[in-house]
């Protein structure tokens, strides 16, 4: 898979987050930047739908928040943001968006201060998921030089587009271009092996 070539297939993305555990959460910096991509009224029409809407209108950025409610985000800003797309495609662009966020945020500068190359960064991101989201298991190896292997267990949601656009701006914020290998054993579970 490389990053130029679009995601094809239908998808049911209500069923997705049905699929999320009540008890999955993800940190409210993400569903802040989310929520700041939209249109009031488009914020209107998710908002009635969330599972837990925040209190005052506001997402506070280190707050868990529930996952399901991340997707209803998601795909309303995917629907926005890429409308002549499919919702893999969308789903795929806005997870290159989730390391920009990171980045923006004071640990981000942190990491962002260190120079780090492809390997150094893709081989830290599971140390990273494990803060925003610590509900999954993701393990990363070095198979071989300019390989770097993900094993992902229990990552609620779009592990087949959305993690592999993170996984994408990762090496594209290098200044490498990636190509990526995907097996997928299940909707949370799968391998992907990063090239660059």
């Amino acid at each position: 898979m490389l990053p130029g070539i679009p995601l094809t297939g239908q998808v049911d993305g209500a069923a997705r987050v049905a699929a999320i555990p009540p008890e999955s959460t993800t940190k409210g910096m993400y569903l802040a930047d989310l929520m700041g991509r939209l249109a009031a009224a488009q914020v209107a029409e998710v908002w009635p739908t969330l599972q837990a809407a925040p209190r005052h209108g506001k997402y506070q950025p280190f707050l868990d928040y529930p996952f399901a409610d991340a997707l209803r985000w998601l795909h309303a800003v995917a629907r926005h943001r890429h409308p002549n797309a499919l919702l893999l495609e969308g789903l795929r662009l806005l997870g290159r968006d989730t390391v920009k966020v990171f980045l923006a945020s004071r640990a981000g500068q942190v990491v962002r201060s260190m120079t780090l190359g492809p390997r150094e960064a893709l081989l830290r991101m599971p140390a990273m998921w494990k803060v925003t989201d610590p509900m999954h298991t993701v393990t990363a190896s070095e198979p071989q030089a300019g390989v770097v292997h993900f094993e992902v267990h229990g990552f609620p949601g779009w592990i087949d587009c959305g993690l592999i656009g993170t996984l994408e701006q990762v090496v594209l914020s290098r200044e490498v271009q990636p190509q990526i290998d995907v097996v997928l054993y299940g909707p949370e579970y799968g391998e992907f092996t990063v090239r660059f």
